[in-house]
Parts: C-alpha cells; structure tokens; sequence
C-alpha cells in the first residue's frame, strides 16, 4: 500500500526559519547596524521573493500530496473490488494480504482469513495439483496457472483458476506468492455442456452412419428373401395338397415372413424421417418388439409377457414405443448381470382419480395404459435414483456406455403426453412405470385370408432388376399371373428398349437400387418419352425415396421387397385398372 507525505510548514515556522537564516548569514558577513538603507531594502526584497517560493513550492507539494491521496484511493478501490481475488501468500503457504474480492470468493471476512494456509481452501482431491504448482513456482522463478477446485467457509465449491509469480528477496530466497484467483465455473460448466453435445453429435452421426448401413443391408437381404419368398409361393402353388412338403413350404413361408418383418422393424429405428403420432394398438407393438428382444438377451433370464389390453390403443409413433420397451428392457437386462434372473412386461389399463395422478409427474387424472418392465437385479442406489433420467448420467463403465439411456426414454414418454416412475429396492429388482393416454377407438379386426386366386391379366409388362435371381423369379411370378413378361438387368439396356418401342409395354416395374441408372431416374425418361406409361418402384427401404418425389414424377406405386405374388398380383392389377389421368399414389403394401 502506498505510504503518506508529512504535512508541509506553516506560515510562522517559515518565518522563524527564515529569520534564524538571515541572522546567520548576517553575523557570518557583516553586521546589520552597519548596513546602508539601500543595502537593508535589497536584502529584504530577496527575503520577500524567497518567502514566496517557499510558498508556491508548499502548494505543490501540498497538490502533490492530494494527487497522491486520490490515486492511492483509486487504487485501493481498483485492488478490493476487482473482479478478481487477488491474495499474497508467504514462503510457508500463509495468506499475508487479500483484497475484499478474494475474501468474498472464499466466504470469509478478510480479517480472518490473515494468517490461515491457504490450502484449507482448496478441494482435497486437488491439493497434490496445488503443492506441485508451488514447486514449480520455485523451480521456474515465472508464472504459473493452474486450476483448483476452492471450498468456501459454508462447505460450497466452486472451479478457480490460479495464476500466480513468485517474488524472490535479494538473497534469491522466495518471499512470498502474488496470486490471482477467477472464478470459472460458469466457463466449465460451458465445456462440459459442449462435450455433452459433441457427444450427441457423435452419436448422431454414428446413427446416422447405422442409418445408412441398415439402408445397403435391407436392399440386400430383402433381395435374398425375395428369392426364398418368391421361389417358396411357386412351389406351394404347384405342391397337390397331399404331399406332406406342402407343409414344410409353409413353414418357410412363415420363416421367411418374419424375417420379412425383422429387416423391416430394424429399418424403422435408423429411419431419419420426423415420428409422426398415430393411433396405433400398443399391444400389438409391444409383442413385436419383445420378439426382437428375445434374440438379444442371454438365455439364462426369462421373459416373461403379461398383456391384459390387446385391443387398447394409444396416439403415438410405434418407433418411439418400441424404443422406449428395447432401452427398458436393456437396462433391466445390464442389471440382472450375468446371474440368472427374470424380465417381466406387463400391459394394462388404469384409470386414475386426482390422488393416483398424483403420484406421477406432471400427470392429471384420466384412462391411461399402463406399461411395466420389472427385474430381478440388483436395483438402484437410493442417492442417485434421482438423476437416472439426466442425460449421459450411467452407472456403467466406460465401454458399457450407448449414449442417453434413460433420457430419451423421458423424453418420448413426455412428448407423448405420458408419465414415468421408478420404484427400486437394493439386491430385489427394479420397476419402471410408464403411462401413456388412453385414444378412443376401436382397431378393426383385420381378416388375412389367403386367396385362393389372385388378379390376373393378359398386359405386356417390362420387369427391371439387378438381380438375375429376383427377375427370374418375378417373370414366373408374372407369367404365371397371365401377364407377358420382358425382363431385363440393366436399366439402362431397358431404356434403351422402350425407346425402340415406347407402345409395346403396358406397364414397368423398376427396382430403385439400379447401378448407373436409379430406378427413379429410368421412371422419369419413360415418362418423358411417354408420360401416360404408368411405372410402380420396387424398394428395400423406404427412405431412399419418398411419396412426394414420386407424385411429383408420376410414379403410380411402391412395392415394398421382398416381393410377394399376393402384393405383386393385387398392385399391378390396380394400377392397370387405374384411369387415365388418375395419378394417385398408392401406398407401400
């Protein structure tokens, strides 16, 4: 702190000063009686002018003494209430000096932080940091920064950052330790919420890569289901009712169907259009989904199925339903470990007054269904039960890790206006609740029966595929429907065809996956060379084309692959007997 100059003499002192002065000076030179008139005014005249430099050099020091008085102010003021804590700590690690910012940041009145160690307020898990950053003070002789985590008097913490230079006396010995103490926590709660979402990028981007990758895995398995499929309805068509293989062939027509649905069911958790909430029979969506679980969960833990609302319908997106059951039933699963155990999955309607509304968040009182996933593992601790809904918050491991767990779970049962609970108990199992509303509606029961003739035609059909296989198959198909059938496996070489005779074909169907001409690409030179020739897009997967593109180009309708003679039979003959000029799309069967 800067020290204070002495007040400056009066008017009197000076005066006694400047008398003994001229006495002296007198007795030194000549004797004053002696001295003529004009001798004595000249000397007088020089005591004036001295008088008045004394005068105007004590007002300058009194103004210097003022400026000094106002700077020390503004430093002191600068020094107590920057933003920063600034603090002298002695060779021992004692606090010397603080300013008021810094005894503010610790919780402690700057009196009675004088002489404490400075380490009692830095995070016990950081002091090892704290005690090297001091020798590396006194090795280097120069700035150093690190980071701390400071424990304030009322035990709260908060993240610091310390630069600090060390001040040596002359015998090079440390002194002491000027510090410079920031509060940064809002700055690392900033780089934690940026990891956060360069996590969440990452995993977008890695399911968008899974998205994609699920799109080139359907397109080739739904080729070889189609020939399985295809190839497994010709012979049952032509297997007499008698032969015991019929029955075989029904078998793998069953197989290959629900293979059919898996590939289908896997495409719609890597679907990348927006969800869209329907009026959808949950249990119906439940039993699909534990059908694919099944596959996935060791042997040893039973799942067990308890639905009492097969009829019950809820307005949602069926992904999203399926999501919320697979990442239930994978933390039930992770906690069972890998001891035996049980996962049950229950369905049912509930209706709740106020009080039972109650117990759910942010749930009023209504007709809801009530899904549960139970387990028998080893539950959850009590202290972080409340956090298990915070995303990227997990009890496993580094390498266990999928992303945001139960988050998204939270967050599609709100979106869906829904609630959800938990209930856990150490070493007896785990309970999730989730309730969604109830929609007022009746599903019609669907009648499948298996015609025993399809739709047929006499029409000249052009069939493009890549797959030698699946064109053989479909011209079978075809023919066997009474159609007249050209096939070809380069949509090019089919272009090329049609251009020699653009009237000969009645119809064209195009698989879209098509090496150096799409599918949608051959449809839009057909139809420029014709625009009234009506195309159906076989596809794979959906996501590669969508249903406004295809309006926009005329396109009449999909077939989804694998190809069935019943969806092939039905489409093709609707669209032959579509009018003219009717350009509406019909929907993916």
């Amino acid at each position: 702190m800067m020290g204070t100059i002495k007040d400056a003499p009066d008017d009197s002192k000076l005066k006694r000063r400047a008398e003994e002065k001229v006495k002296q000076a007198t007795s030194d030179s000549e004797d004053l009686s002696r001295v003529s008139a004009e001798r004595m005014a000249s000397l007088i005249h020089e005591l004036q002018v001295h008088q008045i430099e004394l005068e105007m050099q004590n007002e300058e020091l009194r103004r210097a003494q003022l400026e000094l008085e106002e700077a020390r102010d503004k430093y002191s003021d600068l020094y107590d209430f920057a933003p920063v804590g600034y603090f002298s700590i002695s060779d021992k690690g004692l606090i010397l000096e603080a300013n008021l910012t810094g005894a503010t940041m610790l919780g402690v009145e700057r009196a009675l932080i004088i002489g404490k160690p400075f380490s009692k307020f830095i995070n016990r898990d950081d002091q090892d940091i704290y005690y090297h950053h001091q020798r590396e003070l006194i090795e280097t002789k120069s700035k150093q920064t690190c980071e701390l985590g400071i424990v304030k008097k009322d035990g709260s913490q908060f993240h610091a950052q310390m630069e600090c230079i060390p001040v040596f006396d002359e015998n090079g010995k440390l002194d002491q330790i000027r510090a410079a103490m920031t509060d940064i926590t809002v700055r690392k709660r900033a780089e934690g919420e940026k990891a956060s979402l360069e996590a969440q990028l990452r995993q977008a981007h890695k399911m968008e890569a899974i998205g994609t990758l699920a799109g080139g895995v359907a397109h080739e398995f739904n080729n070889i289901l189609g020939v399985i499929i295809g190839n497994n309805e010709l012979a049952l068509m032509d297997m007499p009712d008698w032969n015991p293989a019929k029955n075989c062939l029904k078998e793998i027509q069953k197989a290959s169907l629900r293979a059919k649905d898996v590939v289908r069911n896997i495409l719609s958790f890597a679907r990348k259009t927006p969800a869209e909430r329907t009026p959808i029979q949950i249990s119906t969506v439940i039993k699909e989904s534990l059908k694919l679980l099944r596959a996935s969960v060791p042997t040893m833990i039973e799942i067990r199925q308890n639905i009492s609302c097969e009829r019950d319908m809820i307005l949602a997106d069926p992904t999203e339903v399926n999501q919320v059951l697979m990442n239930l039933c994978t933390n039930a699963v992770h906690a069972t470990g890998v001891k035996a155990g049980a996962l049950e999955v229950g369905l049912e309607p509930i209706a709740l007054d106020k009080d039972s509304a109650a117990k759910y968040d942010g749930l009023n009182p209504g007709d809801f269904v009530k899904l549960t996933v139970r387990d028998t593992g080893y539950g959850i601790d009590p202290e972080i039960i409340g956090r298990i809904f915070d995303p990227y918050f997990t009890t496993k491991s580094l390498a266990e890790r999928t992303g945001m767990g139960l988050a998204i779970v939270y967050g599609i049962v709100k979106k869906h206006d829904g609630a959800i609970r938990v209930e856990s108990e150490a070493g007896k199992g785990t309970v999730f609740e989730v309730l969604f509303p109830l929609h007022e509606g009746v599903v019609e029961q669907e009648v499948k029966e298996e015609p025993e003739v399809f739709p047929k035609g006499t029409e000249r059909i052009l069939f493009v595929d890549d797959e030698p296989s699946l064109v053989e198959i479909a011209e079978r198909m075809l023919r066997q429907l009474g159609y007249d059938v050209e096939t070809k496996t380069s949509s090019v070489e089919a272009l090329d065809l049609f251009k020699e005779e653009p009237d000969r074909f009645d119809l064209v169907i195009t698989d879209i996956g098509m090496p150096l001409m799409a599918g949608d690409r051959l449809a839009q030179e057909l139809i420029k060379i014709r625009p009234d020739v009506p195309v159906i897009i076989c596809t794979g997967y959906s996501e590669c084309f969508s249903e406004e593109k295809a309006k926009e180009m005329g396109i009449k309708a999909f077939i989804m692959k694998p190809l069935g003679m019943r969806d092939l039979a039905n489409t093709v003959r609707k669209v032959l007997d579509e009018k003219k000029g009717d350009f509406g799309i019909y929907p993916y069967v």
